[in-house]
């Protein structure tokens, strides 16, 4: 393919518009245009590219594929260069126009709505998407996110800032019935009842197999799920037994009264959830934003969390209760600024 010489913004509008209104003429009159000009853009856009964008020979015209696809991604850019402007005169305010957030997928109902009330007032374009701790990571670094709210460990990138959110421990869920002192012995336990696990791929899951391997413990892969609410349907079904956190049982909260959560029968560990930017990026928003997630979780899982997890309350730790209101920065990019 030629270089691109002349792939502006302007033949973009061009092209967005014909195909828009299916007419070169009706597009002319829209941009203030001859319709020679529009057809000698589009023709010009063609032979950069050596495709084919409109098929002539259908009335009204019609863009062919490759023409649909350039339509959609045209539509996009130009979105985004209208925006610029006022984008510029946000930053200063601490406020993005656009902004694109990943969460852990224990995050869900109500927090999602609860923060883009907070926010709309502020954004205009706000996306929100949920999944596995490396995707949410992958988004942040290859910039297809622009915060993400994880419970992966990112001590070995640079160029990042994390704002603590919560750390919450690990306990034991058994169902119901399940005797109590029957579970004071982990490696016991796990004999008499499948330990339902979290998939591999998760970082829960990855946090907890490695757990069971400081302790030596080699317990058979029998039960593997992905979501929390086959996990804890599993248990509550006197199925087996699961190590999750009070934050990922909240989702649940309709099956709960058929588990039994205990503290975690050996060596205490936990799970840390930050706010992660890139630095330099979105600061003042992302402390806001932080500040949110944190006043959210205090008024709204809390209360659940601590009832589903009697015991617990002095180890679930939310935001500055614990490390105060400063973010920090990785380490790695920290001792580059000493």
């Amino acid at each position: 393919m030629r270089p691109m010489a002349g792939f502006d913004l302007r033949s973009l509008e061009i092209f967005a518009s014909v195909c828009e209104l299916r007419s070169m003429t009706a597009a002319a009159k829209r941009l203030n245009l001859t319709q020679p000009a529009v057809s000698q853009a589009i023709k010009q856009l063609e032979d950069r590219l050596e495709l084919a964008l409109i098929d002539r020979d259908r009335r009204p015209l019609t863009p062919t594929t490759a023409g649909r696809w350039l339509a959609s991604e045209a539509a996009q850019i130009l979105h985004d260069t209208r925006q610029i402007p006022i984008a510029i005169r946000n930053l200063d305010r601490g406020s993005a126009l656009r902004l694109r957030i990943g969460i852990v997928d224990s995050l869900s109902q109500p927090f999602v709505p609860l923060l883009v009330k907070r926010l709309r007032s502020s954004i205009s374009y706000l996306s929100v998407s949920s999944g596995l701790a490396q995707r949410l990571r992958n988004g942040l670094m290859e910039r297809t996110l622009d915060l993400i709210i994880t419970n992966a460990p990112m001590d070995d990138l640079d160029g990042v800032v994390r704002r603590p959110v919560m750390s919450e421990p690990y306990v034991l869920a058994v169902p119901r019935d399940y005797p109590v002192d029957a579970a004071k012995d982990f490696s016991k336990l796990v004999k008499d009842l499948p330990l339902i696990r979290w998939s591999a791929q998760s970082n829960i899951g990855m946090q907890i197999e490695a757990h069971l391997r400081r302790m030596r413990l080699e317990i058979p892969r029998r039960f593997e799920f992905e979501s929390a609410v086959s996990v804890f349907g599993m248990v509550a079904a006197g199925l087996g037994c699961t190590v999750t956190t009070p934050l990922v049982m909240f989702e649940c909260k309709n099956i709960l009264n058929q588990v039994r959560v205990l503290p975690f029968p050996g060596p205490a560990f936990s799970r840390q959830i930050d706010l992660v930017t890139r630095v330099g990026e979105i600061d003042q928003l992302a402390e806001r934003i932080c500040q949110m997630t944190c006043r959210i979780l205090r008024e709204q899982y809390l209360p659940s969390m601590i009832k589903a997890a009697p015991g617990m309350q002095k180890r679930i730790i939310i935001g500055e209760e614990s490390w105060g209101a400063t973010a920090r920065v990785s380490p790695s990019r920290a001792s580059s600024h000493r």
